[in-house]
C-alpha cells in the first residue's frame, strides 16, 4: 500500500510539475505571439487591444470594449498621436455588438473622432475589427474615451423635432411625393440613415451666409445638406468624353472645388471629409453604354442608399440622383412641390450620376427646372451647380428648421 501510495504522489506530483511546466509556456507564448497586446481601464471601460493600440502599417487590428460597471456608458473611439498625416488613409470599423459598420472612409486630420455616441450597457462587451489601409509612412495611436455629458447634437435635434417614419406615404421611385412625407428611416453604407421627402417646411439650414437644405442624417450621424439655390456659376458636367469616368478629374469637381474655396473655406472645421458615390459602372461599349443608375432608376424603380459605383473622399460634392428619388422626385413627372425645388431656379442642374452614353454623347442625370430627373441634357453644356456638404456630427445648432427660424450651428 505504502509503494502505491508514494507512487500515486509521484505521479501527482509529476502531473502537477506538466500542469506547471505548460501554464509557464503558454504564459511565455502567450507574451511573445501577443507582445502587442495592452489593456486599458476608463472608469468602469476596459480596453483590451488585442493588436496594440499603435497603428503604423495596413492590416487589420482587433480590440474590444467592456463595460464592466452597473450603468450604461456611452464613448467614443478616436485616434491620437497623429503622425507624419496623408490624405489617402482608408479605414473601416465594424462591430456587430456595437451596431457600427463604417467601411471606406477618410481618416482626417482636423477631425479624430472615428466613431462617437456609442452606448455599451452595463456588463455588456463590443468587439472591433478596424482595418486600415494607404496608411504609408503615417502613424497614431487608437482610443477610446468615455463620453461623460452627452450633448444633443445636430442629428439628435433634428431627430428630436420630427416623428420619425419607418415607410413614405408614396411608393418611392414609383410616385412623386408632393406633401410633407417628413422623416423616414432607410439604409446606408453606414447604418440606420433618416431622410426628408416631399413638400418639408422644417429642414431649412442657414451655413457659411447663405441657405440650405437637409437633404438626411447619414448613417454615422453627419449631416447631409444641399445648397437651397444654385451657386453662381453655370459648368458642364465634363468638358471632353475623356476621364468621364473619373469623377476626381472632372470639370464639375473643379467648379465644386472652386466654390468651396470661394464660399466655406472658413467654415472648414464643421464640414467633414466625406465619401461621395459616382456611377461608373454599366453595359455596353464607352460611346453607346447604359450606366447601373439607369437601369436602376429608369427601368427597374429601386433606388438606394448604398453606394453601388465608385466613390471619392472630398468635402464637398453633388447629390445622387437616388437621393434626389428618395426626396420626392420620379423620371416621368413634373414635380414643384417637394423640397428640392425651388422656384427661383430656372435652369437644370447636375447629379453625380451618369445615365447613359450615345454615339460619343454622354448624359448624366440631373434635375430640370419643374423638378423632374432627366438624362436628356448632354453633359458638355453649362448648366447648374447645387453642392452638397457633409456637417460633422459634434455640433449643436438653434433654431427648428423653419424658413424663418432656420437651424444655425453654435460656432465655437
Amino acid at each position: 500500500m505504502k509503494i502505491i501510495y508514494k507512487r500515486s504522489l509521484t505521479f501527482i506530483g509529476f502531473l502537477i510539475a506538466i500542469c506547471g511546466f505548460i501554464g509557464i509556456a503558454y504564459l511565455f507564448y502567450d507574451k511573445v505571439i501577443n507582445s502587442g497586446t495592452e489593456v486599458v481601464v476608463v472608469d468602469d471601460l476596459s480596453i483590451n487591444y488585442i493588436d496594440s493600440n499603435t497603428i503604423s502599417h495596413d492590416g487589420t487590428y482587433t480590440f474590444s470594449v467592456t463595460n464592466s460597471g452597473s450603468k450604461d456608458i456611452y464613448y467614443e473611439i478616436t485616434y491620437d498621436e497623429l503622425k507624419r498625416f496623408n490624405h489617402d488613409i482608408i479605414y473601416e470599423i465594424t462591430s456587430k455588438e456595437a451596431d457600427i459598420k463604417i467601411t471606406n472612409t477618410n481618416i482626417d486630420e482636423n477631425n479624430n473622432i472615428l466613431a462617437d455616441n456609442i452606448l455599451i450597457k452595463a456588463g455588456v462587451t463590443h468587439n472591433y475589427t478596424f482595418k486600415i489601409t494607404n496608411i504609408n509612412n503615417t502613424a497614431f495611436k487608437l482610443k477610446i474615451n468615455k463620453v461623460n455629458e452627452l450633448e444633443e447634437y445636430f442629428a439628435s435635434t433634428i431627430i428630436n423635432d420630427n416623428e420619425i417614419k419607418e415607410k413614405p406615404s408614396t411608393k418611392v421611385g414609383t410616385n412623386i411625393a408632393t406633401t410633407n412625407e417628413g422623416l423616414i428611416e432607410d439604409i446606408d453604407d453606414y447604418g440606420l440613415t433618416y431622410y426628408f421627402r416631399g413638400n418639408v417646411p422644417n429642414n431649412y439650414v442657414e451655413f457659411a451666409g447663405t441657405s440650405w437644405r437637409i437633404v438626411r442624417i447619414n448613417g454615422n450621424g453627419t449631416v447631409k445638406l444641399i445648397l437651397n439655390k444654385l451657386s453662381n456659376e453655370l459648368t458642364n458636367y465634363n468638358s471632353t468624353f475623356k476621364d468621364l469616368e473619373n469623377y476626381e478629374k472632372l470639370t464639375i469637381n473643379e467648379s465644386l472645388n472652386s466654390f468651396y474655396e470661394s464660399t466655406l473655406t472658413n467654415y472648414d472645421n464643421y464640414i467633414l471629409t466625406s465619401k461621395f458615390c459616382v456611377e461608373n459602372a454599366g453595359s455596353g461599349s464607352n460611346i453607346n453604354k447604359t450606366y447601373n443608375a439607369n437601369s436602376r432608376l429608369v427601368s427597374n424603380k429601386i433606388p438606394t442608399f448604398n453606394c453601388l459605383g465608385e466613390s471619392y473622399s472630398s468635402k464637398i460634392g453633388l447629390i445622387t440622383a437616388d437621393e434626389v428619388v428618395y426626396a420626392g422626385a420620379n423620371f416621368e413627372d413634373d414635380n414643384t412641390s417637394y423640397y428640392l425645388y425651388n422656384k427661383d431656379i430656372n435652369n437644370v442642374w447636375w447629379t453625380s450620376n451618369l445615365s447613359k452614353t450615345k454615339d460619343g454623347n454622354y448624359y448624366p442625370f440631373a434635375v430640370n427646372s419643374s423638378g423632374k430627373i432627366i438624362d436628356s441634357t448632354s453633359g458638355n453644356l453649362y448648366r447648374g451647380l447645387r453642392p452638397v456638404i457633409n456637417i460633422i456630427k459634434k455640433v449643436t445648432v438653434t433654431g427648428d428648421g423653419t424658413i424663418d427660424n432656420p437651424y444655425k450651428i453654435n460656432e465655437k
